[in-house]
């Protein structure tokens, strides 16, 4: 364990614990319990691999900072604990690489989480802004990112990489009760708690290791028939699994195109599969025979089995229903207080309108009840969001 001295203002603590023995990690694991939060970081290299290779985890407890090493450490059982501790509030700023970090890890999701770049945006702080921004606004402390592209795999870590890592958790309890107090203040923690459950479901449900609808947003799928379909997502699925087998990006393996000309060529020998560009010899000498039985399979799938059809684009009229919807959600946000994006986002939207349009038995201009149109609305449109928009939403897309 060492201990060096930060140059940061005297409010702050100037110090970080290093810690690379499984005893003094176990002993500061005890201490946390009574903790009414953690701030924490973690540090990552994802640049050739599918998943993230996790090189340090930094915390700060609203006294000290500490920096544990997960290659020296092996035990993690107390630390999972307190990561699913529904009483310990876990602090990160844009926490979504750090979950999934964890999730790789330590096959677990923390839980409740705190995002302060959620809580920014919900306090009308910006859209997607960043931890530098919100240390110099609420503190006033102008912090250099210097460390951004550093090989946090290699040993030992140098002077400067301690020194940033730190200064990424160092601050944030400051920045957390500073916004929670906000929040409260305007009633809207309950916003922030439910946007950063709505986030840390996803990764709950893909810790669950179901893969059957990674195929739903690949781009041009809405052209295939459902038998095309069956096609693609059972070659989504294959993908995932090889991928993550081999620790290598999604596209290393095949690119989203290419399962899409496979899933509408659906061929049934080597040569046939040949005819699809850019396969490459490499992944047709490893890997076409296997794809050849994924392709046979999915086939052989029961019609009442296969995926329904996608939605296609919005065009003509809906194109300006969506018009519309983009012009109210401005408005609406600015009265407000909210970046147009927290409040509403395009995709939202759209994925609103091809529900209705895609249910003919139920349209737009029958459905202006708030208790006939719920059904139509994307998860993401729920809850705090569904109380404040409906019914003017649905009046606005008419």
């Amino acid at each position: 364990m060492t201990t060096e001295s930060l140059s940061l203002p005297k409010e702050i603590n100037d110090s970080y614990t290093l810690v690379i023995e499984n005893e003094t990690f176990q002993q500061l694991c005890q201490e946390w319990k009574s903790a009414r939060f953690l701030a924490i970081d973690t540090e990552f290299i994802r640049t050739t691999t599918f998943y993230p290779h996790v090189g340090l985890i930094q915390i700060n407890d609203g006294t000290d900072n500490t920096l544990i090493d997960p290659l020296t450490i092996n035990d993690w059982g107390p630390f999972c604990e307190l990561l699913q501790d529904k009483a310990l509030v876990k602090i990160m700023h844009s926490c979504s690489e750090d979950l999934q970090v964890f999730m790789t890890a330590m096959k677990i999701v923390p839980e409740p989480v705190f995002d302060t770049q959620i809580a920014a945006g919900l306090l009308n702080a910006g859209f997607g802004c960043s931890y530098q921004t919100l240390v110099k606004n609420i503190l006033d402390i102008d912090l250099l990112k210097g460390e951004t592209r550093s090989d946090w795999l290699q040993r030992p870590l140098s002077g400067n990489q301690c020194h940033y890592a730190a200064l990424d958790v160092a601050f944030l309890p400051a920045i957390y009760q500073h916004q929670k107090s906000a929040l409260e203040q305007s009633d809207r923690l309950s916003w922030l708690e439910e946007e950063c459950e709505l986030l840390t479901a996803q990764y709950r449900e893909e810790l669950a290791g179901d893969y059957s609808d990674y195929f739903l947003n690949f781009r041009g799928a809405w052209q295939l028939n459902k038998e095309e379909l069956g096609v693609l997502r059972q070659l989504a699925q294959w993908r995932e699994l090889r991928a993550r087998k081999r620790d290598k990006p999604r596209n290393w393996i095949v690119k989203d195109k290419q399962l899409v000309e496979i899933a509408k060529l659906g061929p049934g020998n080597l040569e046939k599969l040949q005819e699809i560009d850019d396969l490459g010899n490499n992944f047709l000498r490893h890997e076409g025979e296997e794809i050849i039985q994924v392709v046979k399979h999915a086939l052989a799938i029961p019609k009442e089995k296969l995926p329904e059809l996608l939605p296609k684009p919005l065009d003509g009229k809906d194109k300006q229903r969506l018009k519309n919807g983009q012009q109210f959600a401005e408005q609406k946000a600015t009265e407000m207080g909210l970046p147009t994006e927290i409040l509403i986002r395009k995709r939202w939207l759209v994925s609103l309108l091809q529900n209705m349009r895609d249910q003919p038995q139920r349209n737009l201009e029958n459905d202006s009840e708030k208790n006939n149109i719920v059904d139509f609305l994307p998860v993401e449109l729920t809850g705090w969001r569904e109380s404040l928009l409906l019914p003017e939403l649905i009046e606005a897309l008419k």
